[in-house]
């Protein structure tokens, strides 16, 4: 009978429902420290166990994918991100260190790796929070794949041809701060997608709620809606834009606002 009963509903409203009553993007808060106090976070450890199981099922070739604990039979391919690790690789000689900030225990590693194989010397790093580290050094690092603390451990180590911040900037409290940080290192290309923006001229402070689909649980993320226009004015500063797009054709909500995920490439300009 609920089979039956949901075939009639309009999509708009299973829509409407999934992302503005009961889960996704909520709130608008004064600082991240309020928000905090509500959203439970990224390294709760029944989360980061999850991840641990089903990264193991990808590395054992049980599964093909998998994003934030679930699996993927068929994943899509980001061909705007694997086109410029190719485009960064060709300028490089066929060599590319890549830091992919935020980047679990390898996800886009080895969504991308298969492809990734006429790249002669490849260096992934990834920066992530500690309870990911311990657990990517002992279960999952290798030549290729490399786990980091921060930012400035892993420039103590290898000098990147490009950051990656995939599904992840709009987490970090201090973005501004990063990214002060990453343009001072001199790494040459910044990649950034599934990043949200605010229709106003300030910068949003949200919880995103994720439904137990994901992680077997419910999860909570403090989050940012950025000022597209603050944003880009401040990129615009140290960046040359190469191209953006629309990350995710899908449309959501932020209590009834809707928007897009979008995408950038940026290059540092030349002193």
């Amino acid at each position: 009978m609920n089979y039956l009963l949901k075939q009639f509903i309009p999509p708009i409203f299973r829509t409407l429902y999934w992302y503005s009553f009961k889960y996704g993007w909520k709130g608008d808060y004064e600082n991240f420290a309020e928000a905090n106090k509500i959203a439970k976070g990224y390294d709760e450890q029944s989360i980061v166990e999850k991840i641990r199981e089903t990264t193991r099922k990808v590395v054992n070739g049980e599964v093909a994918y998998e994003r934030d604990g679930i699996v993927y039979d068929n994943p899509k391919m980001n061909f705007a991100m694997l086109s410029t690790l190719l485009h960064v690789a060709a300028e490089n000689n066929c060599n590319l260190t890549v830091l992919d900030f935020g980047g679990s225990l390898g996800t886009t590693y080895n969504h991308k790796k298969l492809f990734l194989k006429s790249v002669h010397n490849l260096n992934w790093c990834i920066v992530e929070q500690p309870n990911y580290v311990e657990i990517g050094r002992k279960e999952f690092e290798h030549d290729r794949l490399h786990f980091y603390y921060s930012l400035e451990e892993c420039l103590q180590h290898h000098q990147p041809d490009i950051i990656i911040f995939s599904g992840v900037i709009q987490y970090i409290e201090k973005t501004y701060e990063l990214l002060d940080q990453i343009r001072m290192s001199g790494v040459k290309y910044l990649y950034i997608d599934y990043i949200a923006f605010n229709d106003e001229d300030r910068d949003r402070i949200a919880i995103q709620h994720v439904p137990p689909e994901f992680y077997g649980t419910p999860a909570s993320y403090t989050c940012w809606f950025y000022s597209k226009p603050k944003f880009y004015s401040y990129m615009k500063q140290h960046f040359n834009l190469m191209y953006d797009f629309i990350a995710d054709p899908d449309k959501y909500y932020i209590q009834l606002k809707p928007f897009f995920y979008e995408g950038q490439l940026w290059k540092l300009k030349s002193n």
